[in-house]
């Protein structure tokens, strides 16, 4: 998924709360997700929200972190986040997370973060997927914690059995019809998060299956609510050099 896209996305989009369909209230989503991650997190490292689009669940984590960033590839979105989501301790920025250089700049700035990241796998192609996955472990470094929440099989044989079955779903049927939303769905068959993170060099902690709240509103009027996992992971412990290793003081 590239950048112009998004950009396209973002700009036509209404400016208000909500109007993207992942954009739920952050008491549905960030609040849920913090408790799943935060006691394996050190709160003192700065934390990326990476895709952060509006910056609405940026900008409620900043109340939790010392120091949080919110990073998108559409510039669009950046724009949005710093007018309508700002917050002392949030910075925002645009930022291509497979071009190395870019990476490399985030390392050397921020040293240790921790990683927050809601539905961005599934955008990306599988050579693509496997580069995040490696920028992700360089921004982790040997203390941060990655949060992600992500699509899985499932949720791409939900969303497309309900637009089959003639669901009135504007914003569903939109990312639809423009970026194969229900398609393409998937990074990893469902149950198979952790297999992914894990042969991309990950330890992972904590994973489960969790709904993704949309913004979305069905025929009776609920929140359209979708099958999702999470994981919570790190990377693993920098093997110690046999001279670093000594047998007494």
């Amino acid at each position: 998924m590239t950048g112009p896209a998004w950009d396209a996305f973002w700009s036509t989009l209404p400016a208000e709360p909500g109007a993207a369909l992942w954009d739920s209230s952050p008491r549905l989503t960030a609040a849920r997700h913090l408790p799943l991650f935060r006691d394996h997190a050190d709160p003192s490292l700065p934390l990326v929200d990476l895709g952060c689009g509006s910056g609405r669940q940026t900008q409620w984590l900043a109340g939790h972190f010392r120091r949080v960033v919110g990073l998108d590839i559409a510039g669009a979105a950046v724009e949005l986040a710093a007018a309508s989501h700002p917050a002392p301790n949030v910075d925002y920025r645009r930022a291509d997370l497979l071009d190395q250089d870019t990476v490399t700049a985030l390392r050397e700035e921020f040293g240790d973060v921790n990683v927050y990241m809601r539905g961005v796998l599934h955008q990306l192609a599988p050579d693509e997927r496997t580069g995040m996955l490696a920028t992700i472990r360089l921004l982790l470094g040997g203390t941060g914690v990655l949060f992600a929440q992500e699509l899985t099989e499932r949720t791409g044989w939900y969303v497309a059995e309900l637009l089959a079955g003639g669901a009135r779903l504007p914003k569903t049927a939109g990312l639809a019809a423009h970026f194969d939303f229900g398609a393409r769905i998937a990074p990893a068959h469902d149950g198979r998060l952790r297999l992914l993170f894990e042969a991309g060099g990950f330890d992972v902690v904590a994973d489960g299956d969790i709904a993704l709240h949309t913004t979305e509103r069905t025929a009776g009027g609920q929140p359209l609510e979708l099958p999702t996992r999470y994981l919570v992971a790190r990377a693993p412990a920098r093997p110690r050099h046999p001279e670093e290793i000594h047998d007494g003081p």
